[in-house]
């Protein structure tokens, strides 16, 4: 094989990988408030062990987030705030629905939520100015 074909190849891999893995985060693209809901739900149903008393209510939970985020978009598409505006109000939501979850955790999915939340965001590469930070008010 000569060195400029592995070069084509190589690059012809890394440009199917990078598409796999765009594919992979757009799992959530394109779905409605109720999709991306049961969506996240079921997520959490695997990692934390949700009972089915909790269920429905952390459900509801992303539903209201979910919804208000989408308002969040739709304002920011139309021009009625800024993305700085946008973002400052998606940071507002999110910590409120970390908060909701976590009440109405145990103590040891608490432990198991904080844990699945750092490996997701070391993962992605959040977290770097530590707005989204996952302790308890007690700092734990």
């Amino acid at each position: 094989m000569t060195k400029k074909s592995f070069i084509t190849l190589l690059m012809l891999l890394t440009l199917i990988a990078g598409n796999a893995l765009a594919q992979k985060r757009s799992r959530l693209k394109g779905k409605n408030a109720e999709q991306r809901a049961e969506i996240k739900t079921k997520r959490m149903v695997t990692v934390l062990q949700l009972t089915a008393d909790q269920q429905p209510k952390i459900k509801e939970i992303h539903l209201t987030a979910e919804n208000a985020l989408a308002t969040v978009r739709a304002d920011k598409k139309a021009g009625k705030i800024t993305k700085e505006e946008a973002k400052a109000k998606s940071k507002e939501i999110n910590k409120t629905r970390k908060q909701g979850i976590k009440s109405n955790l145990t103590a040891e999915q608490k432990k198991k939520y904080r844990q699945w939340r750092k490996k997701k965001k070391s993962h992605r590469g959040k977290g770097k100015d530590g707005d989204d930070t996952d302790t308890d008010d007690d700092g734990k």
